[in-house]
C-alpha cells in the first residue's frame, strides 16, 4: 500500500507542477486568457462537457468511427502475420509492400481516400485500418517468426495438422507480441482518428469538437478535449489491455 502512494504520487508530481506553474503564469498575465485558459477554467469546461452529456455524445461517435475498423484490421492482421510469419513465399511477397506502407503516415493517406469516398466515416474507417493494421501486423509476424522450434518439432512429432499447429503452437507462442502489437495498434488508430476528425467534420467525434472550439478561440474546451482523449488512452491501456493481457498469458500458461 505504502509504494502503490508512492508511486502514484511520484506519478502525478510532474503534471501537478506544470499546474502549478501553468496557474501561476495565467494569475500574472503572463499568458494571455484569449490565447490559453487557465486550468481553473479547463477543469470546468471539462466538468460542463461531461456533465451535460456532450461528452458522451462525442465519444460515442468517435467509438462508431474507431471501432469497426480496428476489429477489422486486428482480424485481417492476425490471419496475414500468421501466414507471412510461417511462409518463406507469402513473406517475399508482401514484406515489401509492408515496408513501403509502414513508412508513408497515415493522414497522409487521407486526401486520396476523400477523392474516393468523400467525406464520410468511410474515409475514416479507411484511415483507422491503415494506421493499425500496419503496425499490429509487424508484431505479429515478429511473434510468429520468433517461437521456439522445438514447439514446431513436438506438434510434428503429435502428427498435428497445420492448422491444429497454429492454434495450439503458434498463436498461443505468439501471444505476447501479438497482445502488443493490438495495443500499439489502439494508440496508433486513437490518434490517427483525432486527426480524421478535424479533417473530416462531418463524421462529428472529439476531433471536430477539438478543431470548431480552436476557431471561436475557446481554448479551455481545446484543452477539456485533449484531456478525454488522454483519459480514454489510459483507460483503455489499464483497464483493457493490461486486465486482458495479463488474464491471457496466465490463461496460456505464459506467466504466474
Amino acid at each position: 500500500m505504502v509504494n502503490r502512494i508512492k508511486n502514484f504520487i511520484l506519478g502525478i508530481s510532474f503534471f501537478a507542477a506544470i499546474l502549478v506553474v501553468w496557474q501561476i503564469l495565467c494569475f500574472w498575465g503572463v499568458i494571455s486568457p484569449w490565447m490559453l485558459a487557465s486550468p481553473k477554467e479547463t477543469f470546468f469546461s471539462f466538468i460542463k462537457l461531461a456533465g451535460d452529456g456532450t461528452l458522451a455524445n462525442l465519444l460515442a461517435i468517435s467509438f462508431l468511427n474507431i471501432f469497426p475498423a480496428f476489429i477489422l484490421a486486428v482480424a485481417v492482421s492476425l490471419i496475414l502475420g500468421v501466414l507471412v510469419g510461417i511462409s518463406g513465399t507469402f513473406r517475399k511477397m508482401f514484406d515489401p509492400f509492408l515496408s513501403a506502407v509502414y513508412l508513408v503516415p497515415s493522414l497522409a493517406w487521407l486526401p486520396l481516400i476523400i477523392l474516393f469516398l468523400g467525406f464520410s466515416r468511410q474515409s475514416i474507417w479507411a484511415i483507422i485500418f491503415i494506421s493499425s493494421f500496419i503496425r499490429i501486423i509487424y508484431n505479429v509476424i515478429g511473434g510468429v517468426r520468433g517461437i521456439d522450434q522445438n514447439w514446431l518439432l513436438a506438434a510434428k512429432n503429435l502428427e498435428l495438422s497445420r492448422f491444429s499447429t497454429i492454434i495450439k503452437v503458434i498463436v498461443p507462442g505468439a501471444l505476447p507480441q501479438i497482445l502488443s502489437g493490438i495495443r500499439i495498434g489502439f494508440g496508433s488508430a486513437w490518434r490517427s482518428l483525432i486527426g480524421a476528425e478535424m479533417l473530416v467534420v462531418t463524421a462529428g467525434g472529439l476531433g471536430k469538437y477539438i478543431w470548431m472550439s480552436q476557431w471561436s478561440f475557446r481554448s479551455e474546451q481545446v484543452l477539456a478535449g485533449i484531456i478525454a482523449i488522454a483519459l480514454v488512452g489510459i483507460i483503455a491501456e489499464e483497464l483493457i489491455f493490461k486486465k486482458i493481457e495479463k488474464f491471457t498469458l496466465i490463461k496460456w500458461g505464459m506467466i504466474q
